[in-house]
């Protein structure tokens, strides 16, 4: 491991110090709870995280105070709190994910808040209509600045399929945020244009590898002493090390190409990218599930 991935070890994970919240960290907040099925609260986080991006923080706190909100109180402390006081950063980033559902439209709240932005959600258009103040212009322009739409409405999406409220099948990418493979039954592929990719960095090292296409043998997301690691390039460093197994598994279980592989790395962030799929090899061996489910990501 080189320097820069030594310091990118010690300061990747406090990036929200500078950038703030982004749908990944928010993802990873999410995952110190178990909303897995939890209808009720989720539809309760749902309200309350689009009412923060529509408010202050003051009457987000007295809205949260509320007595319905007694049982979901201590899951946002969990997740979404800094010394005991609500995130208002990361729900009202969360907010804007949940805006970008098609559930937000069937939510007369909602419906009234787009209105008021001009359009439908964050990423939909410029921010010039609707009837925001200059400096609520001004805070959402700079939130959009930071924040991947993609990344975003996988924040979304993959939240409310988590929690039962969407019973489609999770994408890939939604997957990953949440640790999660598919588990359901599969929809039909999320479409993708290869003009919205950008273009490779650099080529995962060939390797002989001993999976055999379109199968992978069920292993432990934990590290593997007896698997080698091959080297990728990216374009934030020279070079990394990736495990042969979870590359294999990637290119020919899932059909990702080399550009997904980086794409994700780079999103996710290695550990998590490594641990996301070694959790998929043990739910989706052969990868059929993923495939049928169809992503965002390939």
């Amino acid at each position: 491991m080189s320097n820069v991935d030594d310091i990118n070890s010690l300061l990747n994970d406090k990036l929200f110090q500078v950038i703030g919240s982004t749908p990944a960290s928010i993802a990873e907040s999410l995952r110190k709870i178990d909303l897995k099925g939890r209808k009720a609260e989720g539809a309760q986080i749902f309200s309350i995280a689009v009412f923060a991006a529509a408010v202050n923080k003051a009457t987000l706190e007295n809205f949260l105070a509320e007595p319905r909100f007694g049982k979901v109180r201590p899951l946002i402390t969990a997740a979404l709190s800094i010394q005991g006081r609500s995130n208002m950063t990361a729900l009202t980033l969360l907010g804007h994910c949940f805006l970008a559902t098609e559930l937000s439209s069937k939510v007369t709240f909602t419906a009234e808040f787009r209105k008021k932005m001009g359009q439908d959600h964050l990423w939909a258009g410029s921010l010039e209509s609707g009837s925001l103040s200059d400096k609520q212009r001004g805070i959402l322009k700079e939130k959009k600045r930071v924040t991947d739409e993609d990344d975003a409405k996988a924040l979304g999406n993959g939240f409310l399929k988590l929690v039962g409220i969407n019973t489609n099948t999770m994408t890939v990418r939604e997957a990953e945020f949440f640790g999660m493979g598919n588990t359901n039954e599969p929809t039909a592929p999320a479409a993708s244009s290869a003009s919205d990719r950008p273009p490779a960095t650099g080529p995962v090292t060939p390797t002989r590898s001993s999976t055999a296409a379109g199968k992978a043998p069920a292993m432990s997301p934990t590290a593997r002493s007896d698997v080698r690691n091959v080297r990728v390039a990216t374009s934030r460093t020279d070079s990394i090390e990736v495990p042969e197994d979870v590359v294999a598994y990637r290119r020919n279980a899932l059909g990702q190409s080399e550009t997904d592989i980086l794409l994700s790395i780079e999103r996710n962030g290695l550990d998590t990218f490594i641990t996301n799929t070694r959790n998929l090899m043990v739910r989706d061996p052969t990868g059929e599930k993923t495939r049928n489910a169809g992503s965002v990501a390939r």
